[in-house]
């Protein structure tokens, strides 16, 4: 039995012990696993630590003759696609995922910043504060909830026209404050 098998066996037991000590050999691998996957920082913190908190919850049925590295990459991916499954409701996260699609990702440093989700929506957030509270609910209720100008101007009690003219002001401020590398993938998400 190798040193891994002994540490499962040991963790199955109900060892914090050799926990400890499988998580520290294996979280390095499994944060750039994560991470190539999601390209999140913040979403790849989450996935590792609920990882590994189903390891240690489900520790008594852990099988000490499998190998633990796979039992560990699967529970990751099973979470990652959850999580994805669960962002598909989100408008700006489907038209994300349509953007990577169409990256050309030649350099990694390149494609790290173009990838970067969480710092597109921290901007785009930044931005939205340059907006009166009319043009945000209208770019919120348009480009992230996905209502036509009439539905806003129902909800509102406006005309289409008026939804136009916000619309159109508050695209163009916002545009203006996202930084230069994340201004494309504004474009591609909020092109009117």
């Amino acid at each position: 039995m190798d040193s891994t098998n002994k540490l499962v066996e040991g963790l199955r037991a109900g060892s914090y012990r050799d926990f400890n000590t499988l998580y520290a050999m294996y979280v390095g691998n499994l944060y750039g696993f994560v991470f190539g996957m999601t390209r999140s920082a913040e979403l790849t913190r989450s996935i590792v630590q609920d990882t590994f908190v189903k390891v240690w919850t489900g520790r008594s049925r852990l099988d000490a003759s499998l190998p633990f590295k796979s039992y560990l990459f699967q529970i990751s991916k099973h979470l990652i696609i959850d999580e994805f499954r669960k962002r598909l409701a989100e408008p700006r996260f489907e038209d994300y995922l349509d953007y990577c699609e169409s990256c050309e990702l030649s350099e990694p440093a390149e494609a790290e910043r173009k990838l970067d989700y969480d710092r597109f929506v921290q901007e785009l957030e930044r931005a939205k504060q340059r907006l009166t509270p009319r043009q945000r609910e209208i770019f919120e209720l348009s480009k992230e909830e996905g209502l036509t100008s009439s539905e806003i101007a129902g909800r509102l009690g406006i005309s289409e026209q008026t939804v136009y003219n916000q619309l159109s002001t508050a695209l163009r401020i916002l545009r203006s404050e996202i930084s230069p590398g994340l201004g494309m993938l504004f474009m591609l998400f909020f092109t009117p």
